[in-house]
């Protein structure tokens, strides 16, 4: 199937995140984010042929506490597929978007706290751990590894 990649509005972006990024629970600041209208902050999804949202992610411009000089620097958040469409590659068509948008900019660094059981989806794109990361992130409490991306390397 192929998806078409185009920019959300943050309310856009809130179903996915309470399916998928906050298994439902509407108590976690995942659902809606305190910098979603903020400048510079961006929203992308992954619709089908019927035009209904099935992937999305969300970019701040926050700098990263592993790498402080790395600047600018962007923060991944709330990726999120729809659960009967994971591996359908709507993510990856998501992610790439991202990356080519990204690299057009000055920014330098792509980072995010990914999932344990997200981090080989994020490694197919050049993603590397943080060495001594990982552990449930708070008020989550899933397991994650904090991950980055050198938007600067071939």
């Amino acid at each position: 199937m192929r998806w078409h990649v185009r920019e959300l509005a943050a309310a856009e972006t809130h179903d996915l995140r309470r399916r998928v990024s906050a298994d439902g629970r509407t108590d976690l600041p995942s659902l809606a984010h305190p910098l979603d209208e903020a400048p510079g902050v961006w929203h992308l999804g992954a619709t089908d042929e019927s035009g209904r949202v099935v992937a999305i992610a969300s970019y701040y411009p926050l700098s990263c506490p592993w790498r402080p000089g790395a600047e600018p620097a962007v923060q991944l958040q709330n990726m999120a597929v729809e659960p009967s469409l994971q591996r359908s590659g709507a993510g990856s068509a998501v992610m790439a978007e991202a990356i080519r948008r990204l690299r057009a900019t000055d920014a330098v660094l792509l980072w995010a706290h990914a999932r344990d059981n997200a981090i080989p989806f994020y490694e197919r794109f050049g993603f590397a751990v943080v060495q001594g990361s990982g552990g449930p992130v708070p008020r989550i409490g899933r397991p994650h590894h904090d991950i980055v991306l050198d938007l600067t390397a071939d």
